[in-house]
């Protein structure tokens, strides 16, 4: 027997319908584990593992080097529909170009979703080939989070590096954030509900520095009190406020 249709059936017996998969699909992140096309040995692992996440018609992630979003319908049946990606369009080095590329080119297109426990099928809409396959991520979690702030937003609609030979920086506890705004220390009370987080009153040390550091400590202690989502993308933490401007991104490290 072809080896290639011994597996399928097998498959196809421990596999929910569509109507099962809607409920599942929406909410975890899904790491992906495989792609047509594109050897498995490719994929990165850790936090710059290929990733993404289907919510209320919206799907995003991180394809390898750069953030991506786009549309989906679930349409009964059995179909899944994914408009084509788009996203940010940073050049990475290595294999990530790569990936990325593969990673677009199949993840548009109408598919057959099937899940089997904690993993995610996208088969095609004629055929038993998997297309995309991938693994629900544990639940991501601020607590224990170490952060070197890489950007932030001045207050004029504009994400800005740290100004050379200053170094700010974040530690995530229970229900405490605290760090190194440039200048000085701070440390602020902080609640989560999922990817949303409310920041409280922020406190610091009361030490001068000269001006322009001073300017850039209060432009990023206003873009994280205004941070209401919260996200990783790839190895970096990626934060927002209501409007949908970027606030604070950072370092992805483990405390």
């Amino acid at each position: 027997m072809n080896a290639k249709r011994s597996v399928f059936p097998v498959l196809g017996s421990m596999l929910l319908s569509v109507s099962a998969a809607a409920a599942g699909i929406e909410g975890p992140t899904w790491r992906l584990t495989g792609v047509q096309g594109l050897d498995a040995n490719l994929l990165p692992t850790g936090p710059q593992s290929v990733t993404a996440r289907f919510e209320g018609g919206r799907v995003s992630g991180f394809s390898g080097c750069n953030r991506f979003f786009g549309t989906y319908t679930l349409k009964q049946p059995d179909r899944l529909v994914i408009g084509r990606l788009a996203g940010s369009m940073m050049a990475c080095e290595g294999n990530a170009m790569k990936v990325e590329g593969a990673v677009h080119k199949a993840m548009a297109g109408t598919f057959r979703p099937m899940l089997s426990g904690e993993s995610l099928t996208l088969l095609p809409v004629r055929g038993d080939e998997p297309v995309m396959t991938f693994k629900a991520e544990p639940k991501p979690s601020l607590l224990g989070l170490r952060s070197n702030v890489t950007g932030f937003n001045n207050g004029r609609q504009a994400v800005v590096s740290p100004m050379l030979d200053t170094t700010i920086s974040m530690s995530f506890g229970d229900g405490i954030v605290k760090g190194f705004s440039g200048c000085n220390t701070f440390r602020a009370s902080y609640s989560v509900d999922g990817n949303r987080i409310a920041v409280g009153p922020i406190a610091t040390t009361r030490r001068t520095c000269a001006d322009p550091v001073m300017q850039q400590e209060r432009q990023f202690l206003a873009a994280l009190k205004s941070t209401t989502t919260w996200d990783f993308s790839g190895a970096l933490l990626d934060m927002h406020r209501p409007d949908g401007e970027r606030t604070v991104m950072g370092t992805r490290e483990a405390g």
